[in-house]
């Protein structure tokens, strides 16, 4: 009984620090914008997960156009082998955010953050 409680509240709590992505669309005039995308204040931090998951599934590509991207808005980027605290490596790649004068303990983590265009969303930058 104790573990079926246990597995519950981890899949609830899984769901609940992921956030939703910004995704790009291609309006009627032909100009990609990304949908849903908070721009990142500049200050703010991303950490991209290189875990083996992550990394089989994009995550090094995805901190190659973060590291390309993010500091021409003021956005630290940084690595590290696991951000899913909350079980979501097989969402991956994975990113947490972590925006500015957020303490945290937990930071919201986008999934299966693949793309150039996946990236922008993160970021709140306009795709092309």
């Amino acid at each position: 009984m104790m573990m079926r409680l246990a597995l519950l509240l981890l899949a609830i709590f899984a769901r609940s620090c992921s956030a939703f992505v910004g995704r790009c669309a291609t309006s009627s005039s032909s100009v990609s914008i990304c949908l849903n995308a908070e721009p990142l204040e500049s200050g703010s931090k991303v950490v991209v997960c290189t875990g083996p998951t992550c990394r089989r599934t994009g995550g090094k590509r995805a901190l190659a156009i973060f590291e390309e991207l993010a500091p021409s808005i003021g956005v630290t980027v940084e690595n590290v082998s696991c951000v899913s605290e909350c079980a979501e490596c097989g969402l991956g790649p994975n990113v947490e955010v972590r925006l500015l004068g957020d303490d945290g303990p937990f930071y919201p983590i986008k999934n299966g953050i693949k793309t150039e265009d996946d990236v922008k969303g993160v970021l709140g930058i306009a795709c092309e």
